[in-house]
């Protein structure tokens, strides 16, 4: 089950109320955000996002 704006991100009881199925641990993010975690971290669902904006093909 998708939490927040991650795919990667999922409810749970444990940490701050969201786990990371790419880590295996809590999110890093208070609020899940692929986005922000492919700038932060390089991976998690929104890294192929993140290349195209670094990578516009010029």
């Amino acid at each position: 089950m998708a939490a927040g704006n991650c795919t990667a991100a999922y409810h749970t009881d444990e940490y701050h109320g969201y786990g990371c199925e790419i880590s295996g641990g809590a999110c890093m993010f208070l609020y899940p955000d692929s986005k922000a975690c492919a700038r932060e971290y390089g991976e998690g669902p929104g890294i192929e996002d993140n290349q195209e904006l670094e990578d516009p093909g010029i």
